[in-house]
This record gives structure tokens, sequence and C-alpha cells, in this order.
């Protein structure tokens, strides 16, 4: 447009000349002669007319070059006034030259109140040092400036606006113009700060509850641990690659194989996470980590899991000690009744040897003495046979109830007297007892004691068996006892026969309480059943 207005006014300004010359010249010659002739009049008027036709197209030119101005003048104020953000003109001094329809609305003000008003005055003071700062690097920079301005305006209204501008200094150097473009951000300021705020108070709540995050995501096998999770599994966060395979490597090994399994689980459809794991440590101890999550789904179809961990080992240790709590409670409740069944045993013992036995003993003597006055030969002999039988089986039974043997010669003694008086013709029991069991507690002797007695009243009840053998071993604080037999065993299995009241629920009673193990598996020559437990002190009896 510059260029076609310079090339038109060159024109008109040499057809002038030319012009002024000719009409020079012919007044000259028009001086020096009297009169023109035809011939110069028709030159003069083809050279007028070619001037006027030169001047029309001119004309037209300069209209056309007009008009394309307006048109493209009417499109850049339409795009300054429909801009989506505020636009402003200011000069040097910050007044307000021009303004865009969006920046008149965002000031909410008329028009004619932002034009030739300093734009500091819709600035908010705490914002003014950071304002002028934002003009000088404009006037002083040829590049794009940008700062972040509050505003306030009507009725305290606080806007937070993001102004990008730059400066143009006209011919005269003092004659500066600011073109600055203003951004409302009020409502992303308001979201980041909420979001900062929430940010903060989840780490506050992460941090007093001792959670950590993490996620994990299956297409790429990556692993992040916010610095929560470091602190609460007690390793370096330059000691974790950042994968599956690295995080799987921290766990303790006898867990890895449940870890892995759920994770894999989870890559392949299952949508939560739930695991309880150990953690080695930096320092080579372990902690219980418990980790729960969830899979969340993006819209571009993929997916990724995330949740928290926490620190359980104090729960697990507090579980530990109500189960062992637990425990204790049992084994006193089971030793207070294995003690008063031992109590009712030494008073029907006691009751039977000191009480009936002694009656049967003075029936019987009473009768032989009917019999001597009387002169009585055969008639009582089956009633003191009877006797006799019955005196027997109660003064086995009151050993049964309470072995004195075992109170007065020890253990040793009471086990080979117990076989000794059990076995029979059809019925053999061998005994390997090792000395040193004279040692053991009393308690516990008792408790070796029935458990024995209850296996080999089994083996004689059930096992149709012909033999038995007892070993008892004592060997690095260690108590071995082996019962063995050459019978058919159990008809049903171990555990049911725990429950059918058939004394199996006492011997295992009693191995509770010692802190033992017990097993019940058949041989090829019948049923072999193994007690062991550990010779200390701090026996739960």
């Amino acid at each position: 447009m510059d260029s076609s207005q310079s090339s038109s006014g060159e024109i008109n300004t040499s057809l002038i000349g030319r012009l002024s010359e000719k009409l020079k010249y012919k007044n000259d010659n028009f001086s020096s002669k009297i009169s023109l002739t035809l011939d110069d009049v028709n030159i003069l008027l083809n050279e007028l007319q070619v001037y006027q036709l030169e001047l029309e197209m001119q004309n037209d030119e300069l209209k056309t070059s007009y008009l394309t101005l307006d048109r493209e003048r009417a499109k850049f104020v339409g795009l300054f006034d429909l801009a989506p953000v505020g636009y402003f003109i200011l000069d040097y001094l910050g007044v307000v030259e021009e303004a865009n329809q969006n920046g008149i609305d965002l000031l909410n003000v008329a028009r004619q109140t932002v034009r030739h008003q300093r734009f500091q005055s819709f600035i908010s003071p705490q914002s003014w040092e950071d304002f002028y700062n934002f003009l000088h690097r404009m006037q002083y920079n040829d590049i794009k400036q940008t700062a972040e301005i509050k505003l306030k305006l009507a009725g305290d209204q606080i806007v937070y606006t993001r102004m990008e501008g730059r400066a143009i200094s006209s011919i005269i150097v003092t004659d500066v113009k600011y073109y600055i473009t203003v951004i409302d951000v009020t409502e992303s300021r308001n979201a980041q700060q909420v979001l900062k705020e929430t940010k903060e108070r989840l780490e506050m709540t992460l941090k007093a509850s001792a959670t950590g995050t993490w996620t994990i995501c299956a297409e790429t096998s990556s692993v992040f641990l916010d610095p929560h999770s470091f602190n609460i599994m007690g390793i370096k966060s330059w000691a974790f690659n950042g994968t599956i395979a690295g995080l799987i490597a921290l766990i303790h090994p006898d867990d890895q194989q449940q870890v892995n399994n759920q994770l894999l689980g989870a890559i392949h459809g299952v949508k939560d996470i739930d695991l309880e794991f150990r953690i080695i440590t930096a320092d080579d101890d372990f902690k219980y980590i418990a980790a729960k999550g969830h899979e969340i789904n993006m819209q571009e179809e993929s997916s990724y899991f995330a949740g928290i961990l926490t620190d359980i080992t104090e729960r697990k240790r507090l579980e530990r000690e109500a189960e062992s709590l637990k425990n204790d409670q049992q084994k006193l409740i089971l030793s207070a009744t294995l003690t008063a069944q031992e109590k009712e045993r030494n008073i029907i013992s006691s009751a039977l040897h000191d009480s009936v036995c002694q009656l049967l003993y003075g029936i019987k003597l009473n009768l032989e003495s009917v019999e001597r006055t009387n002169y009585l030969k055969g008639e009582f002999k089956n009633v003191n046979a009877l006797l006799d039988q019955v005196i027997k089986e109660t003064r086995q039974i009151s050993y049964e109830l309470t072995p004195t043997v075992l109170k007065d010669f020890g253990f040793v003694a009471g086990i080979k007297e117990m076989a000794q008086r059990t076995s029979t013709t059809h019925f053999h029991i061998d005994t390997y007892i090792d000395s040193t069991a004279d040692f053991l507690g009393t308690d516990v002797q008792l408790y070796i004691f029935r458990m024995i007695q209850e296996l080999i009243n089994n083996c004689i009840k059930h096992a149709k068996a012909t033999k038995a053998e007892i070993k008892v071993r004592l060997h690095r604080n260690q108590v071995f006892i082996r019962v063995a037999d050459n019978g058919i065993g159990f008809n049903s299995c171990i555990e049911q026969a725990g429950h059918i009241g058939s004394g199996l629920s006492g011997i295992k009673n009693r191995v509770y309480l010692l802190n033992g193990q017990v097993k019940f598996y058949k041989s090829k020559q019948g049923m072999v059943v193994t007690i062991t437990f550990e010779n200390t002190a701090e026996l739960s009896v």
C-alpha cells in the first residue's frame, strides 16, 4: 500500500513538471510570437487530454488503495476487539490510549473511563512494583516480557492476571508505546491454590499417619514411590531402580513369590491389590509392610495402579503379643485343668488304696476266719478268688491314677515299672530310657508318663498289637520320645481321632504345654508316634 502511494506521488510530480515546462515553453514562444498556430493548439490539447487520462488512472489507483486500507483496518479492528484476551495500548507514562472490548469487560468499567486513565489505577498496591518492573523490562528489551499481576477493581474485587507485552518506539526516542495483553488467570490460580492446599493436607496426613503412596504402570513395569514410602520402608531412594523387579528384590525372600503372583494377577485383570510382606531395610533388618491399591483407567485406554502403603511392623508385633498372650492363657487353663485332674486322681487313688482296698482285705480276712471257724472247705473258694481279682484291679486302678513309683524312684523306674505291669504273654513292651531323664522337671516327667501311658493303652485297646517299644532320649537340650507298635494303627485320620475322646487330645494338650511337636505316621511294622520338645526352664506347665 505504501509503495503504491509513493509511486503515484512520483508520477504526479513528473506530469506536473512536464506540463509546467511545456507551458513555460509555449508562453515564452507566445511572448516571442504574436499568435499560435492551429497545429500548436492541437498539440497542446492532445497533451492536456493525455495528462487528464493519467490523472484519472492515478485517482482510480488511489481509490483502490484506500479501499484496501479500509478493509485491512476493519479486519484488524475486529481482531483487536474480538480477541479472547484483554488488549491495551499504553503510552510511555502508562496511560491507556486504546483498549479492546475484552479488556474493558475484564476491568468492568465503561470505555470512556478506561481511556486516558493510568493503567496503574487498576493494579493492586501489592503488585505495583511488579508492574513497574514489567514496564521497565519491556522498555529496555526487544523480546516479549511476562509478569503475574494482581488487579484490584471496583468493590474490592481481586483479579489475578498474566500480562504479556512489548514496547514499540517511534521515531522520537521518548515516545514509547506499550502493547499489552491481559489474561484472567483467577480461576486457574484458585484451582492451583486449592490443589496446593489439598496436597499440603495430604502430605501432613501421610506424614502423621506414617503412610506413603505408590503407583505401578504395568505397560512399562515401572514403580513410583514417594519420599514417605522410602522412609516407611527404611530404604534409600538411590537403592531402588524404579521397576517391579527392583521392588521384589527388596522384599524378604520368603514373601517374594506371593507378591509377584499378586502383581501378575493385577496386570492380567485383577482390579485391586492387597498385600502384606516383609521388606529388607538398609541395616539388614526387616519391616512388615501393607500395600493396598486400585486400578485407575485413563481416557486413552491406558491404566495404572495407585495406592498407599503403611508400616504394620508394630501391629504385627502387637498381634504376636496378643497371640502369645492368648496361648499363655490357654496354656494356663490347660495346665490348671491337668493339675486339677492329677489332684482328683490322687484323691481317688488314695481313696481306692487306703479305703476300698482295706475294706476288701477286711472282707477277705473275715471270710477266711468264718471258713476256718466252721470248718468249711471250698465253699468260699470262688468268693476269695473274686475278692483277689477285685483287690488286684483296684490296686491297678490306684497305680494308674497315681504312679507312686514315679515319685518314689524316678522317671526311668516309673516307665519301666509301667511297662512291666502292662506286659503280658500276648503283649510285650521294650523300653530304652536315658538315665538322664530322671533330671527332668517333676511336671515334665509326669506329662511324659501320661502321654506314654495313653499311647500304650491305645496299643492294647485299639491297635491289636503284640509288641510295643518305648524310647526316651535327651540330646543337646532336646527331648525325643518315640512309641512304636506292630498294630493296625488308626482306622480314621489323626485329626478326627483327636476329636472323638480317644485320649489323643490329652496328648496334644500336653505337647502344646511343652511347646513341642507330635507326629503320627505308619511304618511297615505298624504305628509310630514321635514327640519332641526343648528341655528348658521356661516350659509352659
